[in-house]
């Protein structure tokens, strides 16, 4: 299985400190086994912090204590690797393509006649796709299930009205949408990878739930709203056995009920998937970068 790959491209994208901070050592997290929670309650609490765009309470709560120390110590080790010349260029290019001053202007640039082809064909697209809805729904040879047909059933008629409603290939309202993201990474001012590596790993999470606000925002001039959505949700806690629950989640989306079940698994007390919970700490791998960079490395 190729490793997880934490790019600092990527994270770049997740809008940082208006200013350069020092680097904090790694915090310490505590491993004390404490009191079993109600899975509900926990499931609950990401779904608070994601709407008040804490992505370090949303992390940290996510991941088992020794998997979240893991995530600590292998960026702190990436970040005391040598930066090299091809590393350094990879990330002012990704950086500049949001912050320029002309960012948002080679965007539309790049994107406009795109969209103007694709608007030309919304009409038949859009009736094609809700036609796959309905076929979903009423096909006898569909891969759903009757519970998964009743959900789709229930939806559709809020999905229809927000895609007849929703103008998906306006100019003004993309730009609008790059504008958000692109001044969001502006007020990072962040620009190089040097800068970078002195925000700790805390406060890159810390600084991303800007970028993360920046993200709804922009995505609710398409019509969704993702924090509503949040807090529509429920957790049912429907059997604990041991050490593992099972918990359906359900979500008010398009005016209609939609919901999953998932297993937890108990680890020192808390409750968590189990891709979380298993022992991942060989496949997560972080670096500033291409690993693959080549060329002279430079200290920083």
């Amino acid at each position: 299985m190729r490793s997880t790959m934490l790019t600092l491209s990527l994270l770049a994208c997740l809008g940082l400190a208006p200013q350069t901070l020092p680097a904090q050592p790694p915090m310490a997290v505590a491993t004390a086994a404490v009191a079993a929670a109600d899975p509900s309650l926990q499931l609950q609490e990401l779904v608070r912090h994601f709407r008040s765009n804490d992505l370090v309470g949303l992390v940290r709560g996510s991941v088992p204590p020794a998997h979240y120390q893991t995530l600590l110590d292998k960026y702190e080790q990436a970040r005391q690797r040598p930066t090299t010349e091809s590393q350094r260029a990879e990330f002012a290019e990704s950086v500049q393509k949001l912050i320029a001053p002309d960012a948002v202007d080679t965007l539309m640039a790049e994107i406009e006649p795109k969209l103007t082809e694709r608007a030309a064909q919304s009409e038949g697209m859009i009736l094609l796709g809700l036609g796959a809805l309905n076929m979903a729904v009423t096909s006898p040879d569909s891969d759903l299930t009757e519970e998964q047909r009743a959900m789709l059933k229930a939806a559709l008629p809020g999905i229809e009205a927000w895609v007849i409603q929703t103008d998906f290939f306006s100019v003004d309202t993309l730009r609008q949408a790059l504008t958000l993201v692109a001044d969001a990474a502006r007020r990072t001012g962040i620009s190089e990878l040097e800068q970078f590596k002195m925000l700790s790993f805390e406060q890159v999470l810390g600084h991303g739930g800007r970028m993360l606000a920046a993200g709804k925002q922009a995505v609710k001039l398409y019509g969704i709203d993702l924090d509503a959505i949040a807090s529509t949700a429920r957790m049912d806690v429907l059997e604990v056995d041991g050490d593992e629950a099972r918990v359906r989640t359900t979500f008010t989306v398009f005016d209609a009920p939609l919901h999953f079940e998932q297993t937890l698994v108990q680890v020192d007390g808390r409750w968590y998937t189990r891709e979380a919970a298993r022992e991942w700490n060989e496949h997560v791998h972080i670096e500033f970068g291409d690993e693959d960079s080549t060329g002279p490395a430079s200290e920083g």
